[in-house]
């Protein structure tokens, strides 16, 4: 299955990867709620393709997301 991954902020391609099986755990997908795969993972089986929106390097640091915040943790899918 190909995944790709996207920026959901500014659209620009993030990458591409190629696996015969996809790791729940490996991707960080098992982190996520029931909404948030909903929104974030989109899979088309018929292209035996997978969609994840995620978030640039240049995003994250644009929205402020970088700075580490000592009373809040923030984590990633990337």
């Amino acid at each position: 299955m190909k995944i790709f991954y996207n920026c959901a902020h500014c659209g620009a391609a993030i990458d591409v990867i190629e696996v015969d099986q996809v790791d729940e755990v490996k991707f960080g997908f098992d982190c996520l709620t029931a909404e948030e795969r909903q929104d974030i993972i989109k899979v088309n089986v018929k292209e035996n393709t997978m969609h994840v929106h995620s978030l640039c390097d240049k995003c994250i640091e644009a929205l402020g997301f970088h700075e580490k915040k000592s009373d809040q943790q923030i984590n990633f899918l990337h």
